[in-house]
């Protein structure tokens, strides 16, 4: 038996970044003190606009090797965080791609900023935490019938 629903894998990833990207669109509001409507319009646009890429790009990656993981009771907190990291090693090196037309010339600097693993971390953190969440939610549903 699978270790965790399809379902709620399917939900947990897409819930995932949602904590991150409020707090960055929070923060990115306070730091430049724009507080006219038309600039937090422009902000929550521009989140929403990275929110649908992220749904496009990594949640089908991301749920089709959770389910595989989950099938052979390998999906694992560590787990998510490789998976995280990996993914967002992935869409680094395309953005880096669309944006400027190459690689970098020594390929290792484009994984030097600590900053984007520790956001990495951040949302595999908030997807095994909503995974669990909605896991044993369902578990208290069935126990109570």
């Amino acid at each position: 038996m699978a270790q965790y629903c399809n379902k709620n894998i399917f939900k947990a990833l897409l819930l995932a970044p949602i904590a991150l990207l409020v707090i960055l669109a929070c923060l990115f509001i306070v730091m430049n003190h724009e507080y006219n409507l038309q600039a937090i319009l422009t902000v929550l646009g521009i989140t929403f606009l990275i929110y649908l890429i992220y749904c496009v790009l990594t949640v089908p990656i991301s749920y089709a090797i959770s389910v595989i993981l989950s099938r052979k009771n390998r999906l694992t907190f560590f787990s998510m965080i490789f998976g995280s990291w990996l993914i967002w090693a992935i869409v680094s090196m395309i953005g880096y791609l669309l944006f400027t037309g190459a690689l970098p010339t020594p390929f290792w600097k484009l994984f030097t900023d600590w900053f984007f693993y520790c956001l990495a971390m951040f949302v595999g953190c908030c997807y095994w935490g909503i995974l669990h969440l909605l896991e044993n939610r369902e578990r208290n549903e069935i126990t109570r019938d």
